[in-house]
């Protein structure tokens, strides 16, 4: 009887430090400054047929390359990772800074 009572206190405790080390931590959140985004606004901008841009915390607006559907929403809020190509790209909006978006996500 002692031999079986030992064996599901051993089980026991097996299962309970398994479940401790695996997936009951969950990893640090990194902040999204952290990993290049910065914060910006998308706003529908009417004037000169430029449609969508984004608005930097710092007002600077930028003319995105693309924008996925999901994003072309009125002020919404996200963060977003952009490069200036070398080249700029012709176009007829004069709003802002032609930027090729590299990442962008909902904050």
């Amino acid at each position: 009887m002692r031999k079986i009572t030992a064996a599901i206190f051993m089980l026991f405790m097996s299962f309970s430090l398994l479940s401790q080390t695996t997936g009951a931590t969950k990893p640090p959140k990194t902040k999204p400054e952290k990993e290049g985004y910065v914060k910006a606004t998308v706003i529908k901008y009417e004037v000169e047929n430029c449609g969508y841009i984004l608005v930097l915390a710092d007002k600077k607006k930028l003319q995105p390359d693309q924008l996925a559907d999901e994003f072309k929403k009125n002020k919404l809020k996200v963060w977003v990772k952009y490069t200036v190509p070398k080249t700029q790209i012709p176009t007829t909006c004069m709003a802002g800074q032609s930027v090729k978006v590299e990442a962008i996500k909902k904050r």
